[in-house]
């Protein structure tokens, strides 16, 4: 029942005591009259005796018929009010089983494209082929996801990619098919294997398709991490764009820094040149690559970023772990530190020992 409904239901019960009261000590008093003066009731209540004696005073006969004709009135007001409030509850329960429809048709939708997102990623039996002892902990913000993760292998080399696209959601995975094509034209098609000419060739390839080269407007990209690891030397070649390079060696870790630019969105002028740094490393050496969304997640006590010196950190204490217990610790620590805080974006971490 609404508030118009329900403050008209209390006047009127209102009204209705204090006539009602003041009728029935009035018609008590008068009936006393009309007793001796032999009046109906009809007399009484209309003050239309005919002796000289007034049984029923003209006042109070007003005042029962302008209460009378008011809560009749009133009433009248309630059950239009009702029969309003009911049509309208109708109306928005038919708008809201449309909405529901329409939600689930787009969720439905998501879902499917999320299938379809899936397939482009690369297999884990084929992953676990070229690199037996990896993890890849993948966790989208929504149902599809702004990152992806990107694996070849190309004679003695390996080569794998954390890509973070531009936003996350339904944009994000849009700009992941992009960033998917983009990199298998240019290692599959164009025979491109080192990560420096890597990430110019995509640079190029998604400006073209994004139109960027024409004056368009849009200056979404992606940030990236790209490895390519030589089996037969052990020798690890990698190229970022903003997103670093950890490695982890005999409990110490090395960081290597990406250069300047969005791939994508690149302004020449004011960014640097994708730079191409080579590795050596050795049996049991660790190297992480990821997208930001982790170390951006708010949470802890003072509700504050998770930050890249505490994950740098985590890291280091969970190293002589196998790398699927790393997984397993960095998931717990990452779910320990977000409590009931919202997930504020995709994330992507790769971890690989050699």
């Amino acid at each position: 029942m609404n508030r118009s409904l329900h403050k008209t239901i209390n006047i009127i019960l209102f009204l209705f005591f204090i006539s009602s009261n003041g009728f029935a000590q009035s018609f008590l008093s008068d009936s006393a009259a009309a007793a001796e003066h032999h009046h109906t009731p009809w007399d009484i209540l209309s003050g239309s005796g005919g002796d000289s004696i007034v049984c029923y005073k003209q006042a109070h006969r007003n005042m029962y018929f302008v209460v009378t004709g008011l809560i009749i009135l009133i009433a009248l007001i309630a059950i239009k009010l009702l029969r309003t409030n009911r049509k309208n509850n109708k109306i928005l329960k038919a708008q809201n089983e449309i909405i529901e429809e329409k939600n689930k048709n787009i969720t439905d939708s998501i879902n499917y494209a999320k299938r379809l997102q899936t397939a482009i990623l690369p297999p884990k039996d084929f992953v676990k082929s070229i690199l037996p002892d990896y993890f890849i902990l993948y966790q989208p913000k929504d149902i599809v996801s702004g990152d992806f993760y990107w694996v070849s292998h190309h004679e003695n080399k390996i080569m794998v990619a954390a890509v973070d696209c531009t936003g996350h959601g339904v944009p994000g995975a849009l700009l992941s098919i992009v960033g998917h094509n983009a990199i298998n034209q240019t290692v599959n098609e164009l025979g491109i294997i080192q990560p420096a000419k890597v990430l110019d060739s995509m640079n190029t390839i998604i400006k073209k398709i994004l139109h960027q080269d024409k004056g368009s407007d849009i200056r979404d990209g992606m940030d990236m991490a790209l490895c390519t690891f030589d089996k037969t030397t052990n020798t690890l070649e990698y190229a970022g764009a903003n997103n670093p390079v950890f490695l982890l060696s005999e409990g110490k870790l090395n960081v290597i820094k990406g250069s300047k630019l969005t791939v994508g969105s690149m302004e020449e002028d004011k960014t640097e040149p994708p730079v191409n740094h080579s590795v050596q490393l050795k049996k049991g050496d660790c190297f992480y690559i990821f997208s930001d969304g982790y170390v951006d997640q708010f949470g802890g006590k003072d509700n504050k970023k998770f930050k890249t010196n505490r994950f740098q950190e985590l890291l280091i204490s969970i190293n002589t772990q196998s790398m699927p217990e790393q997984e397993k610790s960095i998931s717990n620590a990452f779910k320990n530190w977000k409590g009931n805080y919202e997930q504020v974006d995709d994330v992507l971490i790769i971890g690989v020992r050699v």
